[in-house]
């Protein structure tokens, strides 16, 4: 009986985790750039660097696809979580992206751009 109460408990507390988890998610839509290794992020609240794993690979592979242009920016809703940076001469968040809902060339004349 002590044992089934212990897995009980158990399960529960993952099941805690994995909602706080997803909670921590967020849909967010903003400016995309990127260079051969970093790549930015940015809303109207702030700019966010992004963590450059496979993910975000597969968004700059998404946004070359429409224009390959290395100075473009992008328009584009993405599921992500924002983190703080634990560098410290960097942004003070990051995003990792979950999932890429859109991708568009940037349409904002007042764009993040990176000078030529």
């Amino acid at each position: 009986m002590i044992l089934f109460v212990s897995v009980l408990a158990g399960c529960q507390s993952d099941s805690k985790s994995a909602s706080s988890n997803e909670t921590s998610l967020q849909t967010l839509s903003g400016e995309f750039i990127y260079t051969d290794s970093v790549a930015v992020f940015k809303k109207k609240d702030g700019i966010y660097g992004v963590i450059m794993d496979a993910k975000a690979k597969t968004l700059i592979a998404q946004a070359k696809e429409l224009n390959s242009d290395p100075f473009a920016s992008f328009d584009v809703t993405l599921q992500a979580s924002v983190q703080d940076n634990p560098e410290k001469d960097a942004w003070p968040e990051l995003i990792k992206i979950k999932n890429i809902i859109k991708v568009q060339p940037s349409s904002s004349d007042d764009s993040l751009r990176l000078n030529k």
